[in-house]
């Protein structure tokens, strides 16, 4: 059984990174290369990234208004060049937390394995 972090990690990660990668491309115009860059991955990641070949999990965060907005507000912020890689990661972290405190992740979660639900001492103890 995967534990509750490697689920985030496997499925949600990439999903947040696929939805970054897309608006870096699409709303602000950069290349694959520069959004390469900015987010420290490689142009062919970004392309998968791009046709969800990776980051797969994009409609379940999708229907998340508040996340939405976070993660979209971090590519703004990705987006001017002005965060530190420690300001960037910070914010993933922010974003991780809220998905852990809405229960998305628990959602996934029993859905990969049904055996531990209903689950409901993840969040707290992550």
């Amino acid at each position: 059984m995967k534990p509750f972090c490697e689920v985030i990690v496997s499925s949600i990660l990439p999903a947040i990174r696929s939805i970054i990668t897309k608006e870096l491309l699409t709303t602000y115009n950069l290349t694959q290369k520069q959004a390469a860059d900015l987010l420290g991955l490689t142009q062919p990641a970004i392309s998968q990234y791009s046709h969800e070949s990776r980051g797969f999990k994009v409609k379940l965060l999708e229907k998340q208004s508040k996340i939405m907005k976070m993660i979209d507000d971090l590519t703004k912020d990705i987006s001017s060049g002005k965060l530190s890689p420690k300001e960037i990661q910070i914010k993933f972290c922010k974003i991780c937390r809220n998905i852990r405190e809405s229960k998305v992740i628990c959602h996934l979660h029993e859905e990969i394995y049904p055996s531990i639900a209903p689950c409901i001492k993840c969040p707290q103890q992550c």
